[in-house]
């Protein structure tokens, strides 16, 4: 069995499991995507389904991302944890490093976040059509406090996450990046690692001083 990178994983857990549980969500409204999701034969059916199922959760976990961004991206921010400007000058000979910062802290705020965002649209779809019996008060109990933990820990991945991202690549002094769907702050404000040189003082030149009438007659010669 092949090895999974930790890419890889990182975008199995930020998009694909948030997508399927969001897919949950789909299929009362939309019966066929029901039966992408249930354990069918292959023999009958090929492996249609299967990849239905993983291209349609794919998407959803797109569009649940996009929501995130619209909605807790925003309330964290709101909640004190600001959209930093970074210096994108110093990351040429970082890049290896801001990605293990990304596969290990950003991939699990995305996880975090987008699993809120795909439990939230799942059961209430699925609380208000009432599909099934055991749905109740005390499964709104356990629903809201699982989602109470997963936006506290999407809080501390993605404050980590920009933490040691400023300590790394540091960040475009007195201003505040903007918060992107893709996950990573932009800014024009570019790089703060050029060096500036000093103007060089212009020197004008000093005047000669030219000999007055009474000097210049004592210097002439006799005749």
């Amino acid at each position: 069995m092949p090895k999974i990178s930790s890419r890889q994983f990182g975008l199995i857990v930020a998009f694909l499991i948030p997508g399927f549980i969001g897919l949950t969500g789909v299929a009362p409204l939309i019966p066929i995507v029901g039966e992408w999701l249930r354990p069918v034969n292959l023999g009958n059916f090929g492996i249609g389904p299967t990849v239905y199922a993983i291209m349609a959760a794919t998407a959803v976990g797109m569009i649940l991302s996009c929501v995130r961004w619209l909605v807790v991206d925003h309330l964290l921010q709101w909640s004190g944890i600001p959209s930093p400007a970074w210096d994108f000058g110093q990351l040429e000979n970082r890049l290896e490093a801001f990605d293990y910062l990304s596969d290990n802290h950003y991939r699990f705020y995305q996880f975090y976040s987008n699993a809120l965002v795909a439990i939230l649209w799942a059961y209430t779809v699925n609380r208000l059509l009432q599909t099934s019996p055991l749905l109740g008060f005390g499964t709104d109990l356990g629903v809201a406090a699982l989602c109470v933990v997963l936006f506290l820990g999407s809080r501390d991945a993605l404050s980590k996450f920009r933490l040691r991202a400023n300590q790394l690549i540091g960040q475009v002094a007195e201003k505040h990046g903007e918060t992107m769907t893709n996950g990573i702050d932009h800014h024009s404000g570019g790089s703060t690692s050029k060096e500036h040189r000093p103007a060089k003082p212009q020197h004008k030149p000093r005047p000669e001083n030219k000999p007055t009438a009474a000097e210049a007659k004592g210097t002439q010669s006799p005749k």
